[in-house]
């Protein structure tokens, strides 16, 4: 099938099959960790805090891991970072089948996994376009990690939800730790020569205004990096404020929140395969675009409905738009960063999307509190639709960049 051509490569066979234990352990991880939080203190606001402080602490290290990404090897340092979550993860484990597990002990464990996981994302990223030795299928390599992501987002906290009962939170987290090696042993089996350059030393410090001033100061780059987190600001935060459509809009329960979330994770898994069938990055700009447009009419329709079917239909289109916006706009910076930048630019990338993504949240959460979700929502549809009209209007000059860089590197 077409949207496995990039397994075609052994190594990136390995890294996928790592990845897969990986991200549905994680979002395991997340529904057994708030579960355990929440029964260890009773506290929202505690539960908050651990989510707060696991994602800051991503955010702020992985402003300067693009260094690391770009300085070191890339598969070293990921072997490295997966070693120290999955150790993490037993210590957590054992802690808790002990009954030992204290919150402060549970909130500097996260603390730490929000470091590491800051740390190693962009090299993560970055690696995916070494291990593809057929570029054409880079698009497809991004889109299938894409497809892992949502698919563990559906059945990771449904795992999750039946386990706990079953084995209870510390038998949960030690079948996550287990999952969490294998990741390690995946990763092992992949040979990795990173590219020798002759390119003179540089200290951190350099290092870094050399990434960040070649991220903000190359045009085309800058636009892809400021209009991905200008829409995650504006309109990503949606998932937040999905329990009150739920409850008020509906008048339903978890149910129909999990119906809610469930056409969000099938949308995306459409974009993802959609955006996987590409053979090249050729037309990836107005992809961009046609997924931007989707996004904010599903989220228009989503958030005048009041009727359920036409509200999971609008949501599924929301899937399907954020994803296809998302795996274009990764794979146009993976293509037209140098390899001895794309690290940090990445870590840039990521930094401004965590950093949206986190704003958006804060600000969604008023914005219901003040004039109530439907209308927050409405607001948000329109900020994105604007969005569309001024990417389409930048659109032929973006290409024109996008495409003389592609170039540029090919004769390198």
């Amino acid at each position: 099938m077409l949207i496995f051509k990039s397994l075609s490569s052994k190594n990136y066979r390995y890294f996928f099959t790592g990845q897969a234990f990986s991200n549905l352990g994680n979002m395991m991880k997340q529904v057994v960790v708030g579960w355990l939080v929440y029964s260890l203190t009773g506290s929202a606001l505690l539960l908050g805090i651990v989510a707060f402080s696991r994602e800051i602490s991503a955010f702020l290290i992985s402003i300067f891991a693009g260094v690391f990404a770009d300085k070191y090897n890339k598969h070293k340092l990921l072997m490295v970072c997966q070693s120290t979550i999955a150790l993490n993860a037993t210590v957590l484990a054992m802690l808790t089948i002990t009954d030992n597990i204290t919150f402060n002990m549970l909130l500097s464990l996260e603390i730490i996994f929000g470091l590491v996981s800051g740390l190693e994302m962009p090299s993560r990223h970055a690696f995916v376009n070494d291990l593809v030795e057929d570029k054409a299928y880079l698009t497809n390599a991004i889109a299938l990690n894409s497809s892992l992501f949502n698919t563990a987002r559906i059945v990771g906290p449904a795992v999750a939800g039946i386990l706990i009962p079953i084995m209870g939170e510390g038998y949960c987290l030690l079948l996550y730790a287990i999952g969490s090696f294998s990741v390690v042993v995946f990763f092992a089996f992949i040979k990795y020569l990173p590219l020798t350059k002759d390119s003179p030393k540089k200290n951190f410090k350099n290092s870094f205004k050399e990434g960040a001033s070649f991220a903000f100061k190359t045009k085309h780059l800058r636009f892809i990096m400021l209009f991905v987190a200008a829409i995650t600001l504006i309109g990503m935060s949606y998932m937040v404020i999905l329990p009150v459509f739920a409850a008020e809009v509906f008048n339903g329960d978890a149910v129909i929140f999990g119906y809610m979330t469930s056409a969000v994770g099938l949308g995306s898994l459409m974009g993802a395969f959609f955006v996987g069938t590409k053979n090249n990055i050729l037309g990836l700009d107005k992809l961009i675009l046609l997924g931007t447009i989707v996004f904010g009419i599903g989220l228009a329709v989503f958030s005048f409905s009041s009727i359920l079917w036409l509200s999971l239909l609008a949501l599924l289109a929301t899937g399907l738009g954020r994803v296809i916006i998302f795996t274009g706009s990764n794979t146009l910076i993976q293509s037209i960063s140098p390899e001895e930048k794309r690290g940090r630019v990445l870590s840039f990338y990521i930094m401004l999307f965590m950093g949206s993504l986190s704003l958006g949240s804060f600000m969604i959460g008023i914005l219901t509190d003040w004039i109530g979700a439907p209308t927050t929502l409405a607001f948000g549809s329109l900020g994105v639709l604007f969005l569309a009209v001024l990417y389409a209007k930048s659109l032929p000059l973006l290409r024109k960049r996008t495409y003389r860089a592609i170039k540029k590197l090919e004769l390198h």
